[in-house]
C-alpha cells in the first residue's frame, strides 16, 4: 500500500534554501518518490536517477527544511556536454517538488533561484530543466531546441543492413562507449557512469531501459537504448550508423507485444531524418527537449567560437550584455536582443510547438543572414543522462 507522507501542523522552524545533508538523503528519496508516483509501483527515485540522487551529489540537492523535515527539493547534476567539438559545462535540473501541505509559500521558486545561483558559481554554462513551467521561465529558461517526434510500427521501417543484433550485457559496455564517443553531441561519461546509466530505470521504476547493439564483422556499429512501456517502445538514446539503428528498430517487429515505436530525433541529425523520410515517415511536429538557459552569453560565445569559425570563417564574433539586453556582432552584422532568453532561442532555435505561454516573441526568420549560417546549433538531448 502506498504510504502518504503526512506532516503535522506545528510552529515552523524553516531552514533553507541550502544544500541537503547526507542524513537527509533518505527523506529526499521518500518525498520525491511519493510526489512523482514511484512509490505507487514499489520503486524509488534513486533507482531511476542513481547518478543524481546520491551522497556524492549532495551539495547539488537543494532543500527547504521545516522542523527537521525536508518539505521542498530542487536538485541538479553537473557535467560536460560536447557540441561539435566545443565543451560546455552543463547543469541538468530535476526532481523539483514541494510537499502539498507546504505549497504556495514560494519554496520552489526560492530553491530554483538558489540552484541557479550555485550553478553560476560552479561555472555552469548551459542548463536543461525537465519541465516547461513558468517557474523555470522566471529563472531565465525558455523552450528552445528542436526535437522531431515520430510514432510508427517497427515493421514500417524497411531498412536493409546486414547486421547481427545482440542485447546489452555489462561486459559489452565498451561497445557502447566506443560508439557514443563518436557522436558530435554527447555528454562526457566515465566508464563507471556509463555502467551506472546503462542499468538505470527511468519511468516510475516500471522497466529498465533496454539496450540493443548491432554488430558487423563482429564489430559494434550502432546501438539503441529504448524504454518499453505498455506496448510502446520509446527511443531514449542511439549512436553509430543510422541505417543500423533503424535496422535494430525494424527487427523489433519480430518481438511479440511491441505495437508502437516512438523516435525523438534532434535537429541537426539530418541523416536520420532523411532516412526516416525515405521510408515514408513524417514527424508530427518539433518541440523542445527541455527548458533551456544559457547562463552567461558572453562566456558561452567564447566556448563555441571554434564552431562559429568553422562555419563562417575567422570573423568578429562578439556578445555583449547591455542594460537594455544583449548585443551580438557577427562579421559585419549586428543583432540586438531585448530579452536574454532570446539568446538561447537564437543559439538552439525555437520549436514549432511551445507549451509555456511565457515565451519571447522571437522570429528566427528575421535575423541577418550570417546568423542563419551559424544558428541554430544542433539540439542537445538528455539521452541516458535524463533527470
Amino acid at each position: 500500500m502506498p504510504c502518504k507522507i503526512a506532516y503535522e501542523e506545528v510552529s515552523y522552524v524553516i531552514e533553507g534554501p541550502r544544500a541537503a545533508k547526507v542524513e537527509e538523503l533518505p527523506q529526499i528519496v521518500k518525498l520525491t518518490s511519493w510526489i512523482f508516483g514511484f512509490e505507487r509501483v514499489g520503486a524509488r527515485m534513486d533507482e531511476a536517477f542513481p547518478h543524481f540522487l546520491n551522497e556524492s551529489n549532495i551539495e547539488n540537492l537543494r532543500v527547504i527544511v521545516s522542523d527537521g523535515k525536508v518539505v521542498s527539493h530542487v536538485g541538479f547534476w553537473e557535467g560536460w556536454l560536447n557540441l561539435y567539438g566545443c565543451w560546455v559545462k552543463a547543469g541538468l535540473v530535476g526532481a523539483v517538488c514541494t510537499h502539498p501541505d507546504y505549497r504556495n509559500r514560494g519554496y520552489a521558486s526560492a530553491l530554483v533561484r538558489d540552484a541557479f545561483r550555485k550553478m553560476r558559481e560552479d561555472g555552469v554554462d548551459f542548463v536543461m530543466v525537465s519541465g516547461k513551467r513558468t517557474l523555470y521561465s522566471r529563472a531565465g529558461c525558455v523552450e528552445a531546441g528542436k526535437v522531431y517526434r515520430f510514432r510508427t510500427r517497427p515493421s514500417a521501417i524497411t531498412i536493409f543492413e546486414d547486421v547481427e543484433v545482440k542485447p546489452y550485457t555489462e561486459d559489452r559496455v565498451m561497445d557502447l562507449v566506443t560508439l557514443y564517443q563518436r557522436e558530435p553531441v554527447r555528454f562526457k561519461r566515465s566508464l563507471d557512469e556509463f555502467k551506472l546509466l546503462a542499468g538505470r530505470r527511468i519511468r516510475e521504476g516500471v522497466a529498465k531501459v533496454r539496450h540493443l547493439i548491432a554488430y558487423k564483422r563482429r564489430r559494434p556499429i550502432a546501438y539503441i537504448s529504448a524504454l518499453e512501456f505498455d506496448g510502446t517502445w520509446s527511443l531514449v538514446e542511439y549512436a553509430g550508423s543510422r541505417r543500423a539503428v533503424l535496422r535494430i528498430i525494424s527487427d523489433l517487429s519480430k518481438t511479440p507485444g511491441i505495437e508502437t515505436f516512438e523516435l525523438n530525433i534532434p535537429y541537426g541529425d539530418w541523416e536520420m531524418l532523411s532516412l526516416l523520410e525515405d521510408v515514408g515517415l513524417k514527424p508530427q511536429t518539433s518541440s523542445a527537449p527541455a527548458s533551456l538557459a544559457i547562463l552567461n552569453p558572453m562566456k558561452f560565445a567564447e566556448k563555441i567560437r571554434l564552431y562559429v569559425e568553422e562555419r563562417i570563417g575567422d570573423v568578429e564574433f562578439i556578445v555583449e550584455s547591455k542594460p537594455d539586453g544583449i548585443r551580438i556582432q557577427l562579421s559585419d552584422s549586428r543583432l540586438e536582443l531585448r530579452d536574454p532568453r532570446e539568446f538561447t532561442l537564437l543559439v538552439f532555435g525555437r520549436p514549432e510547438t511551445v507549451e509555456n505561454p511565457d515565451t519571447p516573441d522571437f522570429d528566427p526568420d528575421s535575423i541577418p543572414e550570417p546568423f542563419k549560417t551559424v544558428f541554430p546549433m544542433p539540439t542537445p538531448t538528455y539521452g541516458l543522462n535524463y533527470i
